[in-house]
């Protein structure tokens, strides 16, 4: 008896060995798809995989997330198929990230790119634009709703974009980059009907064909290119070179303008956004959402005015903000922190940006030998994103409030 015990037990724990060596393969199998060249990834293949993977460890998180990616990028795997995305796929991949919300509410495991309530917002707001764009408002507000409704378009977020909207000026266009800030603008607008007024504008998607096709249809927009050119402009070699508009108020606004890719090239999205610029004249002021990608700003870093959640190109050469001013748009932004989602790391990983915002501006106060407004700064800090409710996600911010500290 005791012998036949010992051999259950051998081959019970062979079995779960063997098991655990075949989920572990297939997973970084799964995995391994995300990080090969681009036209070399094959997301059926990871599909594969990963649903073999969840099937040997069906409480596994991470290989939960990765499945719900995989689904994703079968579904659309870039900006270019973002218009002929379909419900079914949209919603298998809805699932594996409400299960991951659901198995760990905070996710640590491996990121491709967005935490599993972000990947939500995205999700269901790129099937309501592929909608959207096909005509179809009703199904686009459906998609949008159902969104919100597993789990996505957190209120965090829907608060910070209605503040960005708010921060704009009458008409304005907003050069928008990442799914946290161009997704829920799009859902204020559509769903809300909020700021309608603010020409929203995606930078990543005029590299495709479709987006700005549709933006001269459904704005009163102009790239000053004729429908056959805005369809088949492409990328051009590029050199440094100066760039002057005269704005509609007859101001010359001149900077030098760098190759962006590979330090060699303007990408067919520069080329569109420069031609906008040079056909608006500045007759809408132009802003940008934070946490671009400065290849993605045509070079305009030194010529942009900070509002806390948004930059401004300052063609006219205003001012920056004066400290009751900065004040006045700091305190609502810093309101929204009540609806911060603490398992969200993009949501965190946000309030560290709003942070080093002020850090910037603490640091000008004591640079110019304010340090009274420096200090009613880092009490502002201290209150309304007090670390202990809301922790440091990185330790070079941490380090850095610390001595502004020191030095007032």
């Amino acid at each position: 008896m005791r012998t036949l015990t010992v051999l259950i037990f051998t081959l019970i724990s062979t079995w779960i060995y063997s098991q655990s060596i075949d989920f572990d393969s297939l997973l970084q199998q799964g995995k391994d798809e995300f990080y090969k060249e681009f036209d070399s990834q094959d997301y059926d293949n990871a599909v594969d995989k990963l649903e073999q993977a969840v099937r040997i460890k069906p409480e596994n998180a991470e290989a939960h997330y990765f499945l719900g990616y995989a689904y994703s990028r079968v579904n659309s795997k870039d900006g270019k198929g973002m218009i002929a995305m379909n419900l079914p796929l949209t919603i298998k991949s809805s699932e594996q990230f409400e299960l991951v919300n659901k198995l760990t509410p905070k996710y640590v495991g491996e990121v491709v790119a967005l935490d599993p309530y972000s990947k939500l917002t995205a999700e269901w707001g790129s099937l309501a634009m592929s909608y959207w764009h096909n005509n179809k408002p009703d199904s686009a507000l459906w998609a949008f709703k159902e969104g919100k409704r597993r789990g996505g378009f957190g209120e965090f977020y829907l608060s910070i974009n209605r503040k960005v909207l708010d921060f704009c000026t009458q008409n304005a266009i907003l050069i928008s980059s990442g799914d946290n800030f161009t997704i829920p603008l799009w859902y204020l607008q559509i769903v809300e009907n909020y700021r309608t007024d603010v020409a929203v504008i995606d930078i990543s998607l005029l590299n495709t064909i479709w987006y700005p096709s549709y933006l001269v249809k459904n704005s009163d927009l102009s790239f000053g290119f004729s429908n056959h050119e805005l369809d088949s402009i492409q990328y051009i070699q590029w050199s440094d070179s100066v760039i002057t508009i005269n704005s509609s108020e007859h101001i010359d606004f001149s900077w030098t303008l760098k190759p962006s890719y590979y330090e060699k090239y303007l990408l067919r999205g520069d080329r569109l956004f420069l031609n906008l610029l040079t056909n608006n004249r500045f007759s809408r002021e132009v802003f940008f959402t934070k946490g671009f990608i400065e290849d993605y700003r045509l070079s305009l870093k030194d010529n942009l005015n900070s509002l806390i959640l948004i930059d401004r190109i300052n063609y006219n050469h205003k001012q920056n903000l004066t400290f009751k001013e900065y004040k006045s748009k700091l305190l609502p932004v810093l309101e929204c922190l009540k609806d911060l989602n603490t398992n969200s790391q993009q949501e965190l990983n946000f309030v560290d940006n709003i942070r080093f915002d002020l850090f910037t501006r603490v640091y000008d106060c004591i640079k110019n030998g304010d340090k009274k407004q420096a200090k009613k700064l880092i009490k502002i800090i201290d209150k309304k994103a007090n670390t202990k409710i809301f922790p440091f996600q990185s330790d070079q911010s941490l380090k850095y409030y610390e001595y502004l500290k020191e030095q007032i």
